[in-house]
């Protein structure tokens, strides 16, 4: 975790690589549960994991290819952070048969992208049919994506 939140890198065509410590839970688990507490993860976002929300490689097997530079257009200027958002864990949300959603700033690069832009409680792609990588875009509806929320 930086002053600035949870690192995640959106590399190639791979997975989403988070490099802060980070807890993954369900969409229906209560406040209190825990989930599965990791000091950094690799996020599947091909949407064909047999680990998911974890990236178990299948990516390499798949035709999965990312969008290209991350869209900037809802980063948060450098300046911002919204207060309570600095610093510990992050909490990720696996939502069943749909995204991943970031519970605080999360600052990410990715390759053909200068430098890293950060987002507040952004929504992951994890279906891999987005137009708009890494972000959701609904897309995963009307592919009918199938994933177990966490």
């Amino acid at each position: 975790m930086t002053a600035h939140g949870c690192i995640v890198h959106c590399g190639g065509d791979g997975p989403l690589l988070v490099r802060s410590p980070l807890r993954v839970r369900g969409a229906d688990a209560e406040e209190t549960e825990e989930g599965v507490a990791k000091p950094k993860a690799a996020l599947c976002r091909c949407g064909e994991s047999t680990n998911k929300p974890f990236c178990d490689g299948t990516h390499r097997d798949t035709e999965f290819q990312a969008s290209g530079p991350i869209d900037t257009t809802r980063a948060i200027p450098e300046s911002e952070t919204a207060a309570g958002e600095e610093g510990g864990e992050l909490v990720v949300t696996a939502h069943a048969n749909g995204p991943l959603h970031f519970d605080g700033v999360v600052e990410m690069s990715g390759d053909g992208h200068e430098g890293s832009a950060r987002y507040l409680k952004p929504w992951l792609c994890r279906c891999g049919a987005s137009k708009n990588k890494p972000f959701c875009d609904g897309s995963h509806k009307e592919i009918g994506f199938e994933a177990e929320g966490l």
